[in-house]
């Protein structure tokens, strides 16, 4: 009985103990960092020790040993990669392309990029920069400088096509390729200019020259159908038909003075004597 009751007293002695010993823990972990929070967008990658684990971790709030495990966040959403890139052309001009990548890294294998590459900023130094370059170097040589204004959306295919094949083994989805912008020396730039303005020149020229054929054209028809119908009058206009139409139009008086032999003209041989007085 009483060995019962003096066992109260050590009880009691030990609870400040056990709320001091929770509250260091609950410190070290907060200091510790047992929780990670990865947001949308972001992968995380769990390390022990310095070693990667496999997988990743999801958006959301995650559990970690302090002090042994670390989470870094890899960004998993589209960004953009834009550059310059100076190459010789077919004809072998110098050509600046300037060329926009828009890319992202596959979700389930942020982990991997991390381990074999680094981060997004080593991933860009050491993989799509130079990826890009030598796409873009690598099109480029196949046309000629003109051409490449010409066929732009063939020459932003192809470049697209070489930089996603070149970023597939690291784990990288190339989700649009767009040039902005070709520059070129000024000496070739003004002799591109002076060519468009001669075929400006040339293509009025021709125009203008369509036109004066077609009013030509236009004339000649005219000429012809002219002819046709004075042709076709010829053939249709009789002497009977034009005394007939003289005497249609007559209104009854004679004309004071008639013509030789007494011929009145449209009308025949008529005794001007014998028409004055009547009879």
């Amino acid at each position: 009985m009483n060995s019962g009751i003096s066992s109260l007293p050590n009880t009691r002695a030990l609870r400040p103990a056990l709320l001091a010993g929770a509250i260091i823990v609950i410190a070290l972990l907060v200091i510790g960092g047992a929780w990670v929070q990865i947001g949308p967008g972001q992968r995380g990658v769990l390390m022990t020790f310095g070693a990667v684990h496999d997988g990743v971790l999801d958006p959301g709030l995650h559990f970690k040993l302090p002090f042994v495990q670390s989470v870094t966040r890899m960004d998993v959403q589209v960004q953009n990669s834009q550059a310059a890139e100076t190459s010789a052309s077919l004809d072998l001009q110098n050509v600046s392309t300037t060329v926009a990548t828009n890319w992202h890294i596959l979700p389930a294998d942020a982990e991997w990029v991390y381990q074999h590459i680094g981060s997004e900023s080593d991933l860009v130094d050491k993989i799509i920069r130079p990826a890009i370059s030598n796409s873009v170097k690598a099109v480029t040589a196949h046309f000629n400088a003109e051409d490449l204004i010409v066929h732009r959306d063939e020459v932003r295919n192809q470049i697209q096509s070489q930089i996603t094949a070149e970023l597939q083994p690291y784990r990288v989805v190339v989700d649009s390729v767009n040039i902005t912008d070709f520059h070129f020396s000024d000496e070739f730039a003004q002799a591109i200019e002076r060519k468009q303005v001669a075929q400006q020149r040339a293509l009025q020229a021709q125009y203008e020259l369509d036109q004066a054929r077609v009013v030509a054209q236009q004339r000649i028809v005219e000429a012809q159908a002219q002819s046709q119908a004075q042709k076709l009058l010829q053939q249709t206009l009789t002497p009977q038909l034009i005394q007939q139409q003289a005497i249609a139009k007559w209104d009854g008086h004679l004309p004071a003075v008639v013509g030789d032999k007494g011929v009145l003209p449209m009308i025949g041989n008529v005794d001007a004597a014998g028409a004055a007085s009547g009879k």
